[in-house]
């Protein structure tokens, strides 16, 4: 049996009052019925929880009930309405008595449920769903109902190694936005709920990869770490300050229950309420700016943020969701890139403002550009990459990522925050991008100038690189004009590295070491292996002095030679006589 505090009331005790409130029958019919309602939906419930039945099928009955009784006793008027329907002193307190013992009887089943199962404490996050779906229920009597059942929660969760509680991301985030509520009541209980959901959360041990575990000792108490918060843990210190919400929830909640958690406030931006949709846009930042890194679901917030940008999106909606790509992208980079390159060329103005978005996030650039070069090794209708392959199975010949890959670049590359990446990666985007010219000019898609976003992107990189005079000297030489030919390739090849050289780059001695480690390497086709060698022929000798020591790799090279074009030699034979 449940423990009791003094002012809960027995059965005994119930079954006594009845009697003694038979008079009320006719001057409170509506409490009356409520309380004949309450007692056999109660037997329902518990002849259900007893019985050797299915435990979903038994769970979806009793929420059913359970549903059923929440209408009726949140649907009664207010204390002081149901005091004023008595017609002196005595019958006041018997109404407000009656009152009471309704709301203890819904309250009691609740527990007796818990008692038995945490995982039914989903029923508490249902509960707040219908309080927000109906204003007129009484708000403050239900969290204060959810309170307590959580307080009791616990104190029962204490002992236990694991608890099964699926629903705490779900019941955290109703309640989350229930702490900037203008009724301060409503606050203080939806702070209380959150303080005890979070001791639920503790017991699960759920920061044991963190060395961050809150301790319960024998008395039952909380050990809360520093680590948690700068100050002592109450649920005062939460109450209407979202950042201490997001951080403290963030902090104790497993990546499965976080993920719920942002998911349930995420999924509010589409509420018709521009109240609920503001709240829940201010505590999703915050969460994802402090714990983005235990966000597990990244891929399908990141596919529903592109559904739902494509489609009519409030402004707040939109900026909001723009914030989380950057959020996300800030921790889990390369699961970001490759959602976004999952989505069809040409880029529509949705995916190129999600591309802008997750530009915005300097600290990552370098893990973005090395996504995307490691997608850039794929040639476009084909998958070679054995980490591609595992990433992308279900692609067929008509794979199209590094299409997208280029035609991102063209966005990326010049944002100003990227500016020390790109110049870090300036030999690998400059060869990658030359690869690529040379597939999209030896396919269909060759033929549409729209798609050749490798010429697009190599010229943003030489601008973005401070080469402007080798785009320029390339325009006077008609090279851009002419990259997308086949027959042109190779001779636009040899322009682009000659003109490199007649520039004498500053970026030189980093590509001609890039240039030597992918002839030792070796290529993995054939078109990159000329490319490569035509490269190394024409920029090799810019530095005069110091040649000797790139020399070394040349006879080995040369035993492949028969195996190059003929356009191939004549360059490489050129390179030689130099």
């Amino acid at each position: 049996k449940l423990s009791r505090s003094p002012r809960r009331i027995t059965n005994l005790q119930i079954l006594q009052s009845v009697v003694k409130w038979q008079h009320l029958e006719y001057t409170a019919t509506s409490l009356w019925d409520t309380l004949a309602t309450i007692f056999n939906h109660q037997a329902l419930i518990l002849a259900v929880n007893s019985s050797f039945v299915d435990p979903l099928l038994q769970f979806e009955t009793q929420l059913s009930i359970i549903e059923s009784s929440f209408k009726v006793v949140f649907a009664m008027p207010t204390l002081k309405e149901v005091r004023d329907i008595g017609n002196n002193e005595s019958e006041e307190l018997d109404l407000e008595e009656l009152y009471q013992t309704i709301l203890n009887i819904f309250e009691d089943t609740l527990l007796i449920l818990v008692s038995k199962d945490l995982y039914k404490l989903q029923i508490l996050k249902e509960m707040a769903v219908w309080m927000n779906e109906d204003n007129s229920y009484l708000q403050h009597r239900v969290l204060v109902i959810i309170c307590r059942v959580l307080n009791f929660a616990s104190r029962k969760a204490k002992g236990y190694g694991s608890v099964d509680a699926p629903c705490l991301g779900d019941l955290a985030a109703e309640l989350s936005l229930l702490c900037s509520h203008t009724d301060g009541s409503i606050t203080e209980q939806a702070s209380f709920g959150i303080y005890h959901l979070l001791c639920i959360a503790n017991c699960e041990n759920v920061n044991i990869a963190e060395g961050k575990l809150t301790k319960c000792d024998k008395t039952g108490s909380y050990n809360w770490l520093p680590s948690l918060l700068d100050t002592e843990y109450l649920p005062d210190i939460l109450r209407g300050d979202k950042t201490k919400i997001a951080q403290s929830i963030g902090h104790t909640l497993e990546p499965s229950l976080l993920t719920d958690f942002v998911w349930n406030l995420f999924m509010r931006l589409n509420s018709p309420n521009p109240v609920m949709v503001k709240e829940a846009a201010n505590m999703l930042k915050l969460t994802l700016e402090f714990h983005a890194n235990k966000v597990t679901m990244v891929s399908k917030i990141v596919n529903t943020i592109y559904e739902q940008l494509s489609g009519n999106s409030t402004h707040i909606m939109k900026q909001t969701m723009l914030k989380v790509i950057t959020l996300l992208t800030r921790t889990s980079p390369k699961k970001v890139i490759f959602q976004l390159m999952d989505y069809p060329v040409p880029a529509d103005n949705t995916l190129i403002l999600m591309w802008h978005a997750a530009g915005n996030e300097s600290s990552v650039a370098p893990y973005v550009l090395k996504t995307i070069l490691l997608i850039l090794k794929g040639k476009p209708g084909e998958i070679q990459d054995s980490f591609l392959e595992r990433r992308r199975s279900s692609l067929d010949a008509t794979n199209m990522m590094p299409v997208a890959a280029s035609q991102a670049l063209c966005t990326l590359l010049p944002v100003s925050s990227y500016k020390k990446a790109v110049a870090q990666f300036f030999p690998q985007l400059l060869m990658a991008l030359m690869f690529q010219l040379c597939y999209s000019s030896n396919t269909q898609m060759g033929s549409e100038d729209n798609l050749i976003y490798a010429r697009d992107a190599l010229r943003v990189l030489l601008n973005c690189s401070g080469l402007q005079q080798v785009d320029l000297s390339l325009k006077r030489k008609n090279f851009w004009k002419q990259a997308s030919q086949v027959l042109f390739h190779l001779h636009g090849t040899y322009l682009v590295a000659k003109t490199l050289a007649e520039h004498n780059f500053p970026q030189f001695p980093e590509t001609l070491h890039y240039l030597y480690k992918l002839s030792v390497e070796g290529p993995r086709r054939t078109e990159e292996g000329v490319i490569t060698v035509i490269f190394l022929t024409e920029v090799s000798f810019i530095d005069c002095e110091q040649p000797s020591s790139y020399f070394l790799f040349l006879p080995k090279r040369t035993q492949h030679a028969d195996l190059l074009s003929p356009s191939l030699n004549i360059y490489f034979t050129q390179g030689l006589r130099k």
